[in-house]
Parts: structure tokens; sequence; C-alpha cells
């Protein structure tokens, strides 16, 4: 150590005698085995690779999942976080996560594009912010953006109001599509871990997200959301091998994060009653891909949720969200035509409103199944008509469908379906968080969101601004 200590001494004493710009090499302290940008194609691996770990993944789907009784927490966090414990503390990685990586790396993407001339790159990035954003906001509300990724010039950057930010995803989709349409194109775009580069395919989920942020205003809104849902469809989805979804692979190091979350954290999470329940009554063929049989019975059962259950007595969550090579899903058709059903029920459209619910839940059968089960179709879906078809029928179809996903959550906060959700909860508050509280870094380094939420008096039941 005191040699060291005498050569900085040495080193120090140097640079009072010369002048560092006559004779100290500028790049003696670059890393040649490190570069000073990281390539566009480099660096979009690595947001939808954090988009798949953690914004559908593990963190953020899987507390919701507990909220809306898809799960049942058994211990540890879990059961703290299903009876609605959930604290700045807890989230802290998500923020960081969708803040510090996904949405920085994005923007560096875009600098890049437009630097390069690539629209197409830039339209790439310019979805996955807008999805990023979307969740981000559905579940804090009032967030920061415009003022941030500045760097060291603004360390504590204002917080946009969810308005702001809805006009933002729009505008940037909208943006997007005009740049993945744009025929000339210096860069093609490479390292897509979702779509392989194919552009059309971008253009149809900008447009499918459209349709979602649309509809989610319908609170806000009233029926211009749903026109508006709908005006969107046409250039969006056809089919479920349109889905933005991202698949993770078979070495362990690349699996599925609830997988990982179960192989490390075994007896924390289990499938909840709820949920297996409302499959099983109607002899759903989702469920078999949804959950798994239990260890000690062999058989599929939930747990009663808050009854910390015995591990071994209780399924797990199945193959479809839960095996190592399972994707997630960011946004689907079947979704997209439950969205078309949902606005057209709103709009008083009991017919189209029927043709779409009906081909959602088909899409979302044959999506979990990888067959068209067309006896429990009919049997269970098809008989109805359009005088049967209600509102409520709707949301526990796409409740069902869009299993493990964040916009359940947000479906759920928005329209109140379905609305026996909440059996049986053991905490203090017997109510369901309405979002996500400020992560604790945030709240610590950054005296805008500290003096939004003091001011504000912020919990996690605020409702956000579209939440009515």
């Amino acid at each position: 150590m005191k040699k060291i200590n005498k050569y900085l001494l040495l080193f120090a004493m140097t640079l009072g005698f010369a002048s560092c710009s006559n004779w100290i090499d500028p790049d003696l302290n670059v890393n040649p085995d490190t570069p000073g940008v990281v390539p566009m194609e480099f660096l979009l691996p690595s947001v939808h690779a954090n988009m798949g770990y953690a914004l559908e993944g593990n963190d953020a789907a899987r507390t919701t999942a507990l909220w809306l009784q898809y799960f049942d927490g058994l211990a540890r966090q879990s059961l703290a976080q299903m009876t609605y414990s959930y604290t700045p503390a807890d989230c802290n990685n998500l923020w960081n996560t969708l803040y510090g990586e996904i949405m920085t790396d994005a923007k560096e993407v875009i600098r890049l594009a437009e630097e390069q001339n690539s629209p197409h790159f830039k339209g790439v990035a310019q979805v996955c912010i807008a999805v990023t954003l979307g969740h981000t906001t559905d579940l804090w509300g009032d967030i920061p953006y415009s003022d941030a990724f500045q760097g060291a010039s603004v360390l504590q950057p204002k917080l946009d109001t969810q308005a702001e930010i809805y006009t933002t995803i729009q505008s940037m989709l909208d943006d997007a599509i005009v740049n993945l349409s744009a025929t000339e194109n210096a860069v093609d775009v490479d390292g897509d871990m979702i779509y392989g580069g194919d552009i059309a395919a971008w253009i149809k989920a900008a447009n499918a997200l459209k349709a979602r942020y649309a509809l989610q205003l319908s609170e806000v809104n009233g029926t211009s959301a749903y026109t508006e849902a709908l005006s969107y469809l046409a250039a969006a989805f056809a089919a479920n091998d349109d889905d933005l979804q991202f698949n993770f692979g078979t070495n362990t190091s690349e699996y599925n994060p609830i997988k990982q979350f179960l192989d490390q954290r075994a007896g924390d999470i289990a499938m909840a009653s709820t949920f297996v329940d409302r499959l099983a009554v109607n002899s759903d063929p989702r469920l078999d891909f949804y959950a798994e049989p239990s260890a000690n019975g062999g058989v599929i059962v939930g747990s009663v949720p808050g009854s910390e259950s015995t591990p071994g007595d209780i399924s797990l969550p199945g193959s479809y969200i839960a095996s190592g090579n399972s994707p997630v899903y960011f946004m689907t058709y079947a979704e997209q035509k439950f969205i078309e059903a949902e606005a057209n029920m709103g709009l008083g459209n009991p017919g189209p409103a029927a043709a779409a619910y009906k081909e959602a839940v088909a899409a979302s059968v044959l999506k979990v199944t990888g067959e068209d089960n067309q006896v429990w179709l009919d049997a269970n879906i098809n008989a109805e008509d359009a005088a049967s078809i209600t509102m409520e029928k709707i949301m526990e179809q796409k409740y069902i469908a869009l299993y493990g996903q964040l916009q359940s959550y947000s479906d759920y906060r928005r329209t109140g379906f379905p609305n026996d959700l909440l059996t049986v909860i053991g905490a203090t508050d017997p109510n369901m968080p309405v979002r996500f509280p400020y992560a604790q870094d945030e709240v610590s380094y950054n005296l805008s969101v500290a003096d939004y939420v003091a001011t504000n008096k912020i919990t996690i039941n605020s409702k956000i601004w579209w939440d009515k």
C-alpha cells in the first residue's frame, strides 16, 4: 500500500509542474475493450430483454397477479404483498430498471438512429418506450419523463401529469408509425429479439397499443375513447402470430423470470382458488396450461387467498407463463379483440361486440392450448347471443385471457370487473392497492417526487388520474 501511495504522490507532484494538455495522453484511461458508444444492434437486445424480465416478467406483473388473485402469496415477501403490504423499497429495482436501463437505452437507440438516418430503428425504440411509459404511468400515475434522461444537467426531474404522459404515448406511437413506414432507411434493424426486424409487425403493434391507450381513458373521455380505440384496429394485429411478446431461452440463465422465481423462492407463491375455481367450474381448457397439478394431490387446486396454505398441496403456475421458455406478453391479438368488444358494447353495438367477444376468447384458447377447442367454445362461448353478452362477461373473459399480465390490473381498476375478486384478504386494509408507491430511491433523491408525495399525501390507496 505504501508503494502505491508513493507513486500516487509522485503523480500528484508532477501534475503541479506540468500542463495536462502538454503531456498527458488523452487516451490513457480509455479501455479499448469497452466502446465509448454502444451500437444500436447491441442496445436493442438489452431493451427487449429488460422489458421481458422487469416489465411483464416478474416484479411488476407478479405483484399485481397476487392482488388480482391469479396467485396466492404463501410466505415471506409474497405473503406480505398478498395482504397489501407493498413499500417504496419493494419497487426500487423495478423503477430503476424502467428508468436506468429500459428507457435510457431506448433513448440512446433513438439518438443513434437519428445520427445514422435509421427511422426504422428509431420507430422500434419509440414503440418500446411507449409500452414502458404506459405501464409505468399506469402503476404510478404522474411520473418524470419530459425533464428526465438529461444526465447530470437535471438530477431531479419534475413529474409530468398522467394526462401529459398519455398525450406523449400517443404522439410517440404516431411518430413511430411514420418512422417505421419510411421508405428511406440507412441502417436495417438488427438485434430485434421480438420481431426479428419485421418492420410491418412493429407498425401493427404500434396501432394495437394506440387502441389500448385510447380505451384506457374510457372513464375520462367517455364514448369518444371507444370510437378512438376502434379507429386504430384496422391497421393492428390480424392473428395471434402478430403478438408483441418476448421469448425466453432454454438455458437456465435465460429462463422465464416467473420460472426463475419459483425455482429460487420455492413455496412463496401458488395458484389462487379465486382464479382456479373460476376456470374449473366451466371446465375451461386453459386451466391445464395456466396451472399444474399439485405435488401432493396430483390435481389442480388453488389456495384461498391469505390462508398460508401448505405449498405442496397447492398448484403452481403452469407452462403458459412459468416454464423455462414461456414468453411474456406486452400486447396480444386476444387483448385487441377484447378492446373491440368492449368499445362496441360501450357504443351500444351489441352485435359487433358479441362477434369480437367470441373471436377474443377463441384467440385466447388457441394461443394458450395450441388447439381450437371448438366443442368447448360452442358450448360455453358461442352459444351466447348479442342480447346475453354483457360488459361484465367481456371483462371477465378478458381477465382470464390476460392471466398474469399487467394490463389486467389496469382493466380491473378502470372497470371494476370481475367485481367479485376480493374474496378473503387478512390485511389491516381490506382494499386492493390502486397504485404502486413511488420507489424509495426516487423519493430520497428527487425532491420533485418527495414534495409531490408529501403535498398530495400519496399512498397505495390514492387513485391515479384515469381511475375515476
